[in-house]
């Protein structure tokens, strides 16, 4: 049995060994340097705003799709045609050459191509041309998302597009279907939910070149709904169904300047799409995207002449309206 007496020696000698041990640990402690850079607020860090709001549909990176309109009736001052069909391959690519917190430029590259199929021939030769080749516009653009702090903003872009009607269904190259457009837009983001910008920008949207006010507007109202717009381009309400899917409802405006190749002959054409957009992850990178809606003619119109703004019509078309279907994959960035 251990006695009162033995007890009573052993607690004095463990509370005498921990009084030691911890003046040993305080004068250890003491003897360290004092370091203040390791006591930094780090709230002084300054912190640079994102492109993008959250559940943002994903910037496609490369991708290759095909759309087509279907049936639908032209008329014009000689007369009028059957279309059966309009429609053609569409692919895009684009790379961040620069990527950091405080910079990040994008060069892309893009193609759309288009075939008008006839059920019957034109009483007027420029159509006939259109129907039996093809409509090519390969587009390079640079965009530049230069973040001042973490609300404010500068988006630039610069396009240089090569649109051409060719013959005998070959590609055409032709110095007069070159047309550079761009915009340099301001911007806000008050937090990680909404985003807007403004600028005025030259663009070929509706197949000529125009001068509009631009109104770049993402908006996220919480885990399900919100907003892209870059109006009056194009404008959507989303819906997330999840991270991996979601839904778009809105309307996109197209359109370009085609120079037929050997001809002093230029084709306006510009198309307003209200649609439908489903978004959807593959596996991995790899999203699907599928379009369905209703191409509404804004111009299809033929000039002999382009000087600037100004424009001689020799052909005016009333081309059409239909519904249009676009199936892609693309591969995407996070």
């Amino acid at each position: 049995m251990i006695s009162f007496h033995s007890m009573k020696r052993t607690l004095l000698f463990l509370l005498t060994l921990g009084l030691g041990l911890s003046s040993l640990a305080q004068d250890t402690l003491s003897s360290e340097p004092f370091d203040p850079s390791q006591y930094e607020d780090a709230s002084d860090e300054k912190k640079y705003c994102t492109q993008k709001v959250l559940n943002q549909v994903p910037t496609k990176q490369f991708g290759l799709a095909y759309e087509l309109s279907t049936g639908f009736t032209n008329t014009h001052a000689g007369g009028g045609e059957t279309i059966a069909s309009l429609g053609g391959l569409r692919a895009t690519a684009n790379v961040l050459a620069v990527s950091t917190n405080k910079f990040l430029l994008s060069l892309g590259l893009n193609y759309w191509g288009s075939r008008v199929r006839s059920a019957s021939l034109s009483t007027q030769p420029a159509l006939n041309r259109v129907f039996s080749s093809r409509m090519d516009a390969l587009g390079f653009s640079a965009l530049v998302f230069k973040p001042f702090n973490d609300r404010h903003f500068l988006i630039g872009q610069v396009n240089v597009d090569h649109a051409a009607i060719g013959l005998n269904n070959e590609f055409a190259l032709a110095k007069s279907g070159i047309t550079a457009y761009g915009a340099v837009m301001f911007g806000w983001k008050k937090n990680d939910y909404r985003m807007l910008a403004l600028c005025i920008s030259r663009s070929y949207r509706l197949g000529r070149p125009l001068f509009l006010p631009i109104l770049l507007y993402n908006k996220t109202f919480n885990d399900h709904w919100g907003i892209e717009a870059l109006l009056p381009a194009r404008g959507h309400v989303r819906y997330n169904f999840s991270t991996n899917s979601m839904l778009l409802a809105g309307y996109e405006a197209e359109g370009q300047q085609y120079a037929f190749e050997g001809a002093p002959l230029w084709l306006q054409r510009g198309e307003i799409k209200p649609r439908l957009v489903w978004e959807k992850k593959l596996a991995g990178f790899f999203w699907l995207s599928a379009q369905a809606g209703y191409r509404i003619n804004g111009r299809f119109n033929m000039l002999n002449r382009y000087d600037g703004l100004e424009v001689h019509e020799v052909l005016r078309n009333d081309w059409g309206s239909s519904p249009y279907f676009n199936l892609g994959i693309y591969f995407v960035t996070p």
